[in-house]
């Protein structure tokens, strides 16, 4: 597990924090739809110059599909993307020789406009197996070539915004890469929400894994202020959680894949993003108090 404390500077109550998660894009899949990653971190790109804003990003594990030939339940040389097996023969032999490597290799490509960006990344399943199993540590050379910390399999990462002397506020972010699976509609809500019940410091949890893109209803919490005035009301807040969904196509035409060869449901291609506003007003009887103001806003990917 690692534990981060991230600074940002703010000019004004106004600035917006954005913070983008990249979960389950399984680079090197055949139904990985890159297309999807290159639209996103286009639009990451064209926030990061917005006046106002402070735009992050996150990886929630298996970046790369990382699927051994080994694998006897999971690999399926039909489910090779088209550009590990393109070019010449030689060509063709020394790619399929070092998959794992090609496979981050075209990640650190497709992130490369934000790879000043990225916070970190944790490792996931397909990841972990090939360290466990094959002692190979794609996981470790992806931080070191994106130039982020390796998250291991959690973090919490705490956020502190500040603003002017003696303005500052924080908000706690806790991930993993999975938490349970199942693949009936009531599992990952029922998860997310163990999580928020587990990691009680954290205002937001994300997990991934399951590939089912999901969004928790925020939870309230009654809050008071922890310096300054005493006030006789309550301040509300919120904490979320979330799925934010994967980056692979459920069915595609041609050979089946992995995925309709399992039976999985088609999965939602939607994702989502953390808004944060650190310097948000609650008033009550007319006096101003700062409480970090936080949505969680979903949208296709398509």
């Amino acid at each position: 597990m690692k534990i981060l404390d991230i600074e940002i500077d703010c000019k004004g109550r106004s600035d917006r924090v954005e913070i983008f998660p990249f979960f389950d894009m399984h680079v090197g899949k055949d139904n990985c739809n890159e297309t999807a990653i290159k639209k996103q971190v286009q639009e990451i790109s064209k926030r990061e110059v917005m006046p106002g804003r402070h735009v992050r990003v996150l990886l929630g594990g298996d970046a790369t599909n990382a699927v051994s030939s080994n694998d006897r339940k999971r690999f399926d040389f039909s489910d090779v993307a088209d550009w590990v097996v393109g070019g010449k023969a030689k060509d063709i032999k020394d790619a399929l020789a070092d998959m794992p490597h090609r496979e981050v290799k075209r990640v650190v490509e497709l992130l490369g406009p934000v790879k000043h960006l990225i916070v970190g990344a944790l490792e996931g399943n397909h990841e972990k197996s090939l360290r466990k199993f094959h002692n190979l540590d794609v996981q470790s050379l992806l931080c070191e070539k994106l130039e982020c910390e390796n998250l291991t399999d959690e973090a919490l990462i705490r956020f502190r915004f500040r603003r002017k002397p003696g303005k500052t506020s924080t908000i706690v972010i806790y991930m993993r890469h999975g938490y349970g699976g199942g693949r009936k509609v009531g599992a990952e809500p029922n998860k997310l929400m163990d999580m928020l019940d587990e990691w009680e410091c954290a205002d937001v949890c994300l997990s991934g894994h399951t590939h089912t893109f999901c969004i928790l209803p925020p939870k309230a919490v009654a809050v008071i202020p922890t310096h300054g005035q005493v006030i006789d009301r309550l301040l509300w807040k919120h904490r979320f959680a979330a799925n934010p969904g994967c980056w692979v196509d459920s069915h595609s035409l041609g050979r089946g894949t992995y995925e309709s060869g399992s039976c999985y449901p088609a999965r939602a291609f939607m994702t989502c993003k953390i808004v944060i506003w650190p310097f948000f007003e609650q008033y009550q009887d007319g006096r101003g108090f700062n409480v970090p103001k936080i949505e969680l806003r979903s949208y296709p990917i398509l």
